[in-house]
């Protein structure tokens, strides 16, 4: 069983400080038992970061029905869920890649996200996260779940980034009549998990547990700095080298400037036509 107090404990080892800000993806359940549940987790993390910090976490959502900021769930487990359902919660208006903050910071990290061009990146509150100095804790899940990594694409504008026209969000005045366009959206499968050892080599990573669960902690700006340095190196640097993986083989198809017959991801994959793993579209 893991309570509050041996959550506080384990996050000052993993150099957790009041005043810092914090993005933070989570899986519940690798915690194992957690006495309080959810609310608890919520409730240690702020209290790790004090008044003077700010806790946010990402509130992902899908896009076939409009985004609506109070009633849309995130889609990113239980601690997600809980955390943007805070009376004290403001959640970033973005019909997919919306985030929720508590803390001193929080509505200046989620301000003007609708105004902003592309989901994740300059002026989302994942770019105000790196320039503020803040860090991402990964907790419980690997490094496939931190949403930092689609900005890190934006920055260099990767070829694979598409164009895709979704509902209108709710907060759209005739919303039910119109349509929103999401620019450099990230589909497909990425190999994020290659970034994990390089962090560690670098001494850009934090490890830690929290009951169960293993944790990471890094510094956004680090993540830049070594993630963009190896992308401008090999910009397929993420991208798989399986050729059964339809999105990383058209990827690379991309970037060699091929011929792409899309007849041959014609039923090659899974039998869920709005998956975004399988599903390869010209």
């Amino acid at each position: 069983m893991t309570n509050k107090r041996d959550m506080l404990a384990s996050l000052e080892l993993m150099d957790i400080r009041q005043g810092d800000i914090v993005l933070v993806h989570s899986s519940l359940t690798s915690i194992g038992y957690v006495e309080g549940g959810a609310g608890a987790v919520v409730d240690a993390l702020l209290e790790a970061v004090g008044p003077e910090g700010t806790i946010v976490m990402s509130t992902l959502t899908g896009w076939s029905e409009p985004f609506d900021e109070a009633l849309t769930p995130s889609a990113v487990g239980k601690i997600s869920e809980t955390f943007r359902q805070r009376v004290d919660a403001r959640r970033s208006l973005h019909p997919v890649h919306s985030v929720a903050a508590v803390g001193k910071h929080a509505e200046w990290i989620t301000s003007g996200h609708e105004r902003c061009d592309t989901g994740c990146g300059p002026e989302t509150p994942y770019f105000k996260i790196k320039d503020m100095g803040g860090k991402v804790m990964l907790l419980g899940v690997d490094m496939d779940r931190n949403t930092i990594m689609h900005a890190l694409e934006e920055a260099i504008d990767a070829r694979y980034l598409r164009t895709v026209t979704i509902p209108a969000p709710t907060y759209i005045a005739g919303y039910g009549h119109k349509s929103f366009t999401l620019n450099k959206f990230p589909p497909g499968h990425r190999d994020f998990l290659r970034l994990t050892p390089v962090l560690r080599e670098r001494d850009a990573l934090v490890e830690g547990r929290i009951g169960n669960a293993a944790v990471l902690v890094m510094d956004v700006r680090a993540v830049f700095d070594i993630g963009l340095e190896l992308l401008r190196d090999d910009p397929l640097f993420f991208i798989c080298s399986n050729p059964n993986c339809n999105s990383c083989h058209w990827s690379r198809l991309l970037y060699a400037e091929e011929a792409i017959d899309y007849s041959m991801y014609h039923g090659n994959g899974c039998a869920d036509r709005t998956c975004e793993i399988c599903v390869v579209e010209n």
